[in-house]
């Protein structure tokens, strides 16, 4: 049977003694109102996103929406999703302000998920996190350290012991990435790095599609095949600046938009996306009158599903990649050969913009287990190497058509490396961080070495301690700050399976030309001297949205300014040749619709 098979798909991600996959969703939503939202979402783009989420979440699901800032509030109560829900969210959204005083990331996760003790087999656990900023409890700079410590030690083991997956996403280069980085990683889940707002609406939307995998079919110059077995379609398309409003035209009768759509239509308009269901579309071809864009999607509810092989979001290259596909009618496997006679599927690779197309086979080569079962299998060792794919597997069986999507993460290493400055004793310190990533490396089996040399060709060596559950790390002031230096590290241990583990990493550069890039470089920290003034915020019993401004670095530091223009000038100077040189090495571095397909499935 498929199950069998799908179940060997990926060797560290689906066990042999693995469970039927969780069908019901429990997804907490935790957006971010603090101040600099001012300056990173100054349209808050927040609202529609929140919206475009809401509104897309299957009816199957539990959900609920928390912000933060200094205070954590509830924005939509924890619920099961129906048309009340999505309602009271879309309303709800509106809130979202951009005035609280702090980024109390701790107290968002131990609020939004008071009832995760441990595993639940009934759901599917998945968190959802968007800040701009650091973890920022208090003016005192220890009471943050410590804050955050206790996401890493206490917060983050509880969580991925009850299963959760979370996801992140930094808004700006001032969000707290390597604590964003960590969050995802130890869990299995998606990070995402936003330059800026224009995006959050496609961004949520690729949160949703990791979250659910909704059934898709394709949509091809602005065409959609649709076939007997739908019951509801949802178009989602994406809208540009100045365009005219989105038309749909079903295979009979005249087109419609939002101001004369039939009444099994329902539309959810915003100024930047559509989104249109109908229940029980008229089979045959759809036309869609609106601008073609790559995340335009066509989702549906049907009994004519394509179940594939479940991706994680961060595979490990060194693993044996097997790829399995079969159709399922109200839940049955198809294996009838003359329904499979008709079909044909196969997988489009993009990768860096470039794109291949791979054939799956029901032939019994390898790795396919047998020929003419219903299950086409791929190997995609061969094809995958380091980078983010996104690789979308299309069915045609002539009279309908399917697609599921996936976007992965391919890892050479199993840890994530930075480094960045870290405060020790009111002092800044460059310091090394190690992080293991989820599935590809035991944490308690792991051991690091540093090898390091300098530019007058000294080398030490050194052991990296672990500073916490999932981190390791290492100041750096210990070496000589006048030279260029350079860390190569070797990791050992063992995967969760038992399997050996040994990477290398490396040569990560540090230094003088680090120490120069960091002074030439002042814009952000002057940035935050016109914050807003502080005020007070409301008591924690207040209605859920937050009502004051930011608060605001302290003000007599723009005094400095006068002073610190002429060195940063002169620094600049300095440092720009530096800067250059060592950003270039850097990036171097790193009609036919009456149902044949039921009478084939059920003969």
């Amino acid at each position: 049977m498929i199950s069998a098979y799908l179940l060997c798909g990926f060797g560290f991600s689906l066990h042999a003694d693995a469970k039927q996959p969780k069908t019901t969703h429990d997804i907490r939503i935790l957006i971010d109102v603090s101040g600099s939202m001012k300056w990173n979402d100054p349209s808050n783009l927040r609202i529609p996103a929140l919206q475009l989420l809401a509104n897309l979440l299957p009816h199957n699901a539990q959900a609920g929406v928390w912000t933060f800032g200094r205070q954590v509030n509830m924005l939509v109560p924890l619920a099961k999703v129906d048309d009340q829900w999505k309602r009271q969210a879309t309303e709800a959204a509106e809130e979202i302000h951009s005035r609280g005083l702090f980024t109390n990331i701790e107290e968002t996760l131990e609020k939004s998920t008071w009832d995760w003790k441990k595993n639940d087999e009934t759901f599917e656990r998945t968190i959802i996190l968007l800040t701009d900023g650091l973890v920022d409890i208090d003016k005192e700079p220890a009471k943050n350290s410590l804050s955050r410590e206790k996401i890493l030690s206490e917060i983050i083991p509880r969580l991925t012991q009850a299963g959760a997956t979370i996801h992140t996403i930094a808004l700006s280069g001032e969000a707290d990435e390597l604590l964003l980085q960590q969050l995802s990683a130890t869990s299995n889940g998606w990070y995402e790095k936003a330059k800026d707002a224009e995006n959050l609406e496609r961004i949520f939307f690729r949160m949703f599609e990791k979250t659910t995998q909704p059934d898709t079919i394709p949509l091809v110059d602005n065409q959609v095949m649709v076939d007997s077995s739908i019951k509801e379609m949802t178009f989602l398309i994406f809208n540009r600046r100045n365009t005219q409003p989105p038309l749909i035209t079903p295979p009979e009768g005249s087109g419609f938009g939002r101001d004369n759509a039939p009444e099994n239509v329902n539309w959810h308009h915003k100024s930047r996306y559509d989104l249109i269901t109908i229940s029980n579309p008229n089979a045959g071809t759809w036309h869609i009158n609106a601008d073609i864009d790559p995340d335009n999607r066509v989702m549906v509810v049907t009994d004519l599903k394509m179940v594939t092989t479940s991706f994680p979001d961060n595979i490990y290259l060194d693993d044996p990649h097997t790829y399995f596909a079969s159709l399922t009618s109200e839940g049955e496997a198809i294996t009838k050969p003359a329904f499979h006679r008709f079909v044909d599927i196969t997988l489009q690779q993009t990768l860096n913009n470039s794109q291949n197309v791979y054939k799956l086979r029901d032939d019994g080569n390898s790795p396919d287990g047998k020929s003419d079962d219903g299950t086409y299998s791929i190997n995609l060792s061969w094809i995958l190497s380091e980078g983010k794919h996104e690789l979308v597997t299309y069915v045609d069986g002539t009279t309908f058509k399917r697609e599921k999507r996936h976007l992965v993460n391919v890892h050479t290493s199993p840890v994530i490396t930075s480094i960045k400055p870290e405060m020790i004793l009111d002092a800044e310190i460059e310091t090394l961080f190690i992080i293991p990533r989820a599935d590809m490396i035991n944490p308690d089996s792991m051991t690091l070495h540093a090898t390091v040399s300098n530019d007058n060709g000294e080398i030490q060596q050194l052991e990296i301690p672990r500073s916490s559950h999932n981190e390791w790390k290492l100041p750096l002031d210990i070496f000589a700050p006048d030279h260029q230096h350079a860390v190569s590290i070797s990791i050992e241990g063992t995967r969760p399976n038992g399997k050996p583990v040994k990477s290398n990493v490396g040569p990560i550069p540090f230094g003088s030309i680090t120490k120069q890039v960091h002074e030439a470089l002042p814009t952000a920290e002057l940035i935050e001297l016109v914050e807003p003034e502080e005020t007070e915020e409301p008591v924690e019993a207040a209605p859920p949205a937050e009502t004051k401004n930011n608060a605001s670095p302290n003000q007599s530091n723009i005094s400095s300014i006068a002073v610190t223009i002429p060195i940063v000038m002169f620094n600049a100077l300095l440092g720009c040749g530096a800067y250059f040189g060592y950003r270039k090495w850097k990036d171097r571095s790193t009609s036919a619709q009456q149902k044949p397909w039921e009478a084939l499935a059920h003969e």
